[in-house]
């Protein structure tokens, strides 16, 4: 890691930390989407420089972003696959409160063939990779990554 790569990363934690105040004061609502993408019986998660948990990739929409476009915008965004948004199966519509926001997030499904090659900027997405979902076991989850699992089917967890 670089020192302009440690600097970047200290801009977003402090950043998140003054919009959790704002959103304390504010409680607004958001809309995100976020992508699970499975290959060979593996989920891509990723780990933010500003969270101390597991997540999938994936983020806010841009007014009036259509859901689908934000979450392969987001995709090639953070860790770098570029897929055509109709490859990406919807899944589940999220409600959740986080942060004091109320959150209205997509979850698309991807199913490639094999793991696809990952770039990560180290800044804001300091970690991502595909894992076994019995490897989350016992780990803090973001709620789209806990939605993905559960809906996982049973050879694909473990259980």
């Amino acid at each position: 890691m670089t020192l302009f790569d440690a600097l970047h990363r200290g801009t977003y934690r402090a950043g998140h930390r003054a919009a959790r105040l704002w959103w304390r004061l504010r409680q607004p609502r958001a809309a995100g989407a976020s992508v699970a993408v499975w290959a060979g019986g593996r989920l891509l998660v990723v780990r933010t420089s500003y969270r101390r948990r597991l997540d999938l990739p994936g983020g806010g929409l841009r007014p009036g972003e259509p859901p689908r476009l934000g979450a392969a915008r987001e995709l090639g965004e953070e860790v770098g696959i570029v897929v055509d948004p109709t490859v990406l199966e919807e899944h589940a519509a999220l409600a959740f409160t986080e942060d004091h926001r109320r959150i209205r997030e997509i979850l698309f499904v991807w199913r490639a063939e094999a793991p696809p090659p990952l770039r990560v900027d180290r800044r804001e997405i300091v970690w991502a990779g595909f894992v076994r979902p019995v490897e989350l076991q016992g780990r803090a989850l973001s709620p789209a990554l806990r939605a993905a699992l559960n809906a996982a089917p049973a050879a694909l967890t473990g259980g």
